[in-house]
């Protein structure tokens, strides 16, 4: 959903009165820079129309991102785009398609990235075919998310594709700007890092939270291993088939409604903890839902350390770090600590407490506060130096509740009195590292605008292409002139034992036959 204060029809009308202010929408259609029914939907679609405001931007700024996404919408013919509007081959390779859900109940789109091949007269028709798909999805549950999977496992240099991914990006920042909830990247190839350093300068500090690098390894946190195919460790057998649309209108209709039922989606956030305590925080934790976790890297250990790239974007707050804590020790004799950001995006005070399964190892300052709206709370969690040893297995629980009203005046009784199904509950877990493994250059950022760096990675990739291209046929032509050789060389062989088995006939004829004969000089070698 579109962050911003207020109900949907609130936040509608006052991106209404700044849009209508600097756009015609209705001179637009009529000059055909605009559908009419697109203009028709956002005079009266409030959840539309307020997905567009973000509270990190202005409105005016929401109001040029619905005039950009209004133009695309008729320049494509998003509206008029149908499943038979692409020839059944594009449906066959299965290179895009839904399937099942994420931990949230969220829809997935996978995206077979060893089945695109990068194509400059197919990617007009590659941008319709996701147009498609995100229109689909978005019009079915225009207040879900939905999870997007870049599954890279067996792709190569030749499936990069960075005019795909730019629109891919550009079609959830402005086109739907409320569809994303987050993306997969599984099992990244090392030749990629370079290309994807230069996608996420495209990228907000709120964008790049939504991309999420995983591995086997940690792929199910986002995703149960019942929904996940054999090769990345479920045991999911599905295998994608497309069923044109003659052959699903004749299904039984019992079949369609049990197909149906199987998407569910979660309607709240279920309980992480049921207690928090030394003895039962290891079986509370295994129970914990990561789907909204990020994997981003981060330098941890420093108060001044962002809290952009990594946090956990909860209902009530967004918690920073997103999944642990780090307490970088050093021979100094000083205490390692590290920080919790508590942000507060909310138009009303939220209250904050933090617990810890080992009290006696840490000091928090402040364990308890309110944050205010739009405001972001710092918690300080030391580590003693006695017990520098063996935090591993230590954890904190962060909770919050929202506040109707003033602060009560004593917060502890308040606590007490609180529904646990209002409470919002997050944890973190701990590390110890070294000063020395703490440290992480800082990648440069290019000064090139997005178009550029696009332009000048899609020349080396091609480039790369090319080369890859040359070398495949100068392997082809060394392999044709070494099977050349063997031929030449069996016909000199042939030719040697022919021509030795002829000269002993000469021989013989040069005894048997009359002196002085033609064919005698000839054999002999005297004939010139």
């Amino acid at each position: 959903m579109a962050e911003g204060d207020g109900s949907p029809r609130t936040q509608a009308d006052k991106l209404r009165s700044v849009y209508n202010q600097k756009y015609k929408a209705d001179e637009l259609a009529r000059t055909g820079v605009y559908d009419q029914r697109d203009v028709d939907n956002i005079n009266s679609n409030d959840l539309y129309v307020s997905q567009f405001i973000r509270k990190t931007e202005s409105i005016q700024d929401a109001a040029d991102r619905l005039h950009e996404a209004l133009k695309w919408r008729k320049e494509i013919g998003v509206r008029d785009l149908s499943e038979l509007s692409f020839p059944k081959e594009f449906w066959d390779i299965g290179a895009m398609f839904f399937h099942a859900t994420d931990r949230d109940g969220r829809k997935i789109i996978w995206l077979k990235i060893a089945l695109h091949k990068k194509d400059a007269n197919m990617l007009p028709m590659i941008k319709k075919f996701f147009a498609y798909c995100f229109e689909t999805a978005y019009n079915e549950r225009p207040e879900d998310e939905l999870v997007m999977l870049f599954d890279m496992t067996n792709t190569g240099i030749s499936n990069l594709d960075m005019e795909m991914i730019k629109f891919v990006i550009t079609s959830f920042k402005i086109y739907y700007p409320a569809l994303l909830g987050y993306l997969l990247i599984y099992e990244m190839p090392w030749l990629f890092n370079a290309a994807w350093k230069v996608v996420k300068t495209w990228l907000s500090p709120e964008a790049q939270k939504k991309l999420k690098f995983v591995s086997k390894n940690d792929v199910q946190d986002y995703i149960a291993k019942e929904n996940l195919p054999e090769h990345m460790g479920g045991t999911d057998t599905f295998v994608y088939k497309y069923v044109p649309p003659e052959e699903r209108e004749s299904e039984d209709k019992q079949s369609t409604d049990a197909a149906k039922k199987r998407v569910t989606f979660a309607e709240q956030d279920s309980p992480l903890y049921q207690s928090f305590n030394a003895e039962t925080a290891e079986s509370s934790y295994v129970r914990v839902n990561k789907s909204s976790l990020t994997n981003t890297n981060r330098n941890a250990g420093t108060v001044g350390r962002s809290q952009e790239g990594n946090s956990f974007m909860g209902r009530l707050l967004t918690i920073s770090p997103a999944e642990e804590l780090k307490f970088v020790t050093d021979e100094d004799g000083k205490d390692a600590h590290d920080v919790i950001y508590l942000k507060n995006t909310l138009p009303y005070p939220i209250a904050y407490k933090v617990k810890t399964t080992s009290p006696e190892k840490y000091k928090v300052r402040p364990s308890s506060g309110i944050v205010k709206p739009g405001s972001t709370e710092k918690v300080y969690v030391y580590l003693h130096q006695e017990h520098h040893q063996g935090v591993d297995k230590d954890k904190f629980l962060i909770m919050a509740v929202e506040l109707n009203g003033d602060p009560p005046d004593n917060m502890s009784e308040y606590w007490k009195t609180v529904p646990r199904e209002n409470i919002m509950e997050h944890r973190l877990r701990c590390v110890q590292v070294r000063r020395s493994e703490n440290m992480i250059p800082g990648d440069t950022v290019s000064t090139l605008s997005a178009d550029e760096q696009i332009a000048d990675l899609s020349s080396k990739v091609d480039s790369l292409i090319e080369r890859q291209t040359a070398l495949h046929k100068s392997v082809k032509v060394l392999l044709l002139f070494q099977l050349m050789t063997f031929l030449l060389l069996f016909v000199f062989i042939v030719y040697m034992y022919w021509y030795s088995g002829t000269e002993t006939q000469g021989v013989r004829v040069e005894v048997e036959g009359p002196p002085n004969s033609t064919a005698d000089r000839y054999c002999s070698g005297t004939l010139f």
